[in-house]
């Protein structure tokens, strides 16, 4: 089986070479892995963030604040946000690999144009 995206040999005397193909189809898996994994970084980052944010909270907050029970809220962002966002980036990816699928289907696929310089 060949590789779909090994480049075409360019003649020494080219200075360029530009190869125009189609996108016919995406995994709808490995789209929805790479989503999933996209999601949980930014989950990450934004559950830190938000714990950084809710300790500063804590600390100008006044004596109605129990800071044991919402450090611990905080806390779980940071392991929560990164799970919901990568489940929700991995649905979302496979979903959108999908549509692209069936309307790549009808329309013939996505061009793209790939080179050398």
């Amino acid at each position: 089986m060949s590789n779909p995206f090994a480049m075409p040999e360019i003649e020494s005397n080219a200075t360029f070479a530009r190869t125009t193909m189609k996108l016919k189809r995406v995994g709808v898996f490995s789209s929805g892995l790479f989503m999933g994994a996209g999601g949980a970084a930014m989950g990450g980052l934004g559950g830190i963030l938000l714990f950084l944010a809710s300790l500063a909270g804590i600390g100008a907050g006044g004596q109605n604040i129990n800071p044991g029970q919402a450090a611990m809220g905080a806390g779980l962002m940071v392991l929560l946000l990164p799970v919901i966002y990568g489940i929700v980036g991995f649905i979302a990816g496979a979903f959108y690999a999908f549509i692209y699928n069936l309307i790549a289907g009808m329309t013939g696929g996505l061009e793209m144009e790939f080179g050398r310089d």
